[in-house]
């Protein structure tokens, strides 16, 4: 500490303070916004689920639900399929499952084997890699780019609602004859034929041996793709995907004796055929899906109740005000008409009322028509018929749409 000797005692001086500089805040970069065209899709959407009381959202919403239950009972009854089928082993297949069945029937098991080419059959040798296997498929896959729209996530409606037709993908497969057996007695010799034709729909379990990204070049047609639209191709994924000989799999289906041997092909109530799973985690899958569907057909059921009962009731309101509104139309007219005749006419003389009795129109007759719902009495029984006449009836005072008139009497 250093001192200045301003008298006979020395004055500390007082370090300088120091300033702390705040660190830089690393701003985050701002979110892209909407395109006109997701906006306005956005808004016909809003009012045609708005429309008619939310009636057609309702309906949107059953449907929905309707779907959910379809899955739910697909998903149900694979559940059912899968817990009844029998885990055997392959060596027991032919002498206990199949015992006693003849020719063309079949009954539903699971068996788990390694996956072989049969005696004396072929094998395949993908370009990208030279392992062995049985099957394999090439897939050749056009990713295309998108706008990055609210939060980083990619919001395009257009190819929410139109991906399929954006996408380009071009899949070819490749099989021979292969069978499952079983690592325990591999030696022995009994092999399960899996009848695989390439028109199964059920999920196979390929493993990835190649896979290459491809960029593509930018070009006129690029450039106009981006302007035009929110996606546009960027590259093309190559990829290669095998069976290979030697994987561990499990195999459910309907298995039969078929020239002395056992074969095994898909079932169409199930969602496997082939799989890594084990049929306890097939189980334990189904089991979860089923119970997802099930608890979203339950809340997409109790809001398209919820709306469909508010839609209907509106549509009885509405119903009702309109009828209510007929029926003061027509005693309206019905008192006019006495009006017309002479009963009241000794009341419509000018010079027996004053200025703010007149009707605000004609200014000859006393006012007798009351608007509704806004309640104002201006007109007379005429002009108010005439105001009704209009394309669109509106209050001549505060300019609000007349529902129906209401013929006022004096006491």
């Amino acid at each position: 500490c250093s001192y200045l000797r301003s008298g006979p005692y020395p004055t500390p001086t007082r370090p300088p303070r120091r300033t702390h500089k705040p660190a830089r805040s690393s701003r985050a970069p701002p979110a892209a916004t909407m395109s006109a065209r997701d906006r306005e899709t956005i808004e016909a959407l809003a009012r045609v689920a708005a429309a008619l009381d939310g009636a057609v959202l309702g309906l949107g919403t059953a449907a929905l639900a309707a779907a959910s239950l379809a899955k739910y009972l697909a998903a149900s009854g694979a559940l059912r399929l899968i817990a009844e089928a029998p885990a055997v082993a392959i060596p027991d297949l032919r002498y206990s499952l199949l015992a006693g069945l003849g020719d063309g029937e079949s009954r539903l098991a699971a068996v788990r084997g390694l996956v072989r080419s049969p005696p004396g059959g072929t094998f395949l040798i993908p370009p990208g890699s030279r392992e062995h296997c049985v099957v394999t498929r090439h897939t050749q896959t056009c990713l295309f780019g998108e706008w990055r729209g609210i939060f980083g996530w990619t919001f395009d409606l257009h190819a929410l609602f139109f991906k399929s037709l954006k996408e380009q993908i071009i899949t070819s497969s490749r099989w021979v004859s292969f069978g499952l057996v079983d690592p325990a007695s591999e030696k022995s010799g009994e092999m399960v034929h899996v009848k695989f034709d390439g028109a199964v729909h059920q999920s196979l379990p390929l493993t990835t041996v190649y896979h290459k990204l491809i960029p593509v070049e930018q070009n006129s047609y690029t450039l106009f793709q981006t302007i035009v639209g929110n996606g546009y191709p960027i590259a093309l994924l190559d990829e290669e995907k095998i069976l290979p000989i030697g994987k561990e799999i499990t195999a459910i289906g309907l298995c039969r004796l078929k020239n002395r041997s056992v074969e095994i092909s898909s079932c169409p109530e199930l969602p496997y055929f082939l799989s890594d799973l084990t049929k306890g985690e097939m189980e334990a899958e189904m089991s979860s899906r089923a119970r997802f569907f099930f608890w979203v057909t339950v809340a997409l059921g109790t809001v398209s109740v919820g709306l469909l009962g508010h839609a209907i009731y509106r549509l009885w309101e509405r119903v009702k005000r309109h009828r209510e509104a007929r029926e003061a139309q027509e005693r309206f007219h019905e008192a006019d008409n006495e009006d017309d005749a002479g009963e009241n006419g000794s009341d419509d003389e000018p010079g027996e009322m004053g200025d703010g009795q007149l009707c605000v129109i004609c200014l000859r007759k006393r006012r007798r028509a009351a608007f509704v719902p806004c309640g104002h009495l201006v007109c007379c029984c005429n002009c108010a018929k005439r105001v009704e006449l209009m394309d669109e009836p509106l209050c001549p005072v505060c300019r609000q749409d007349i529902q129906y008139m209401l013929r006022v009497y004096d006491s």
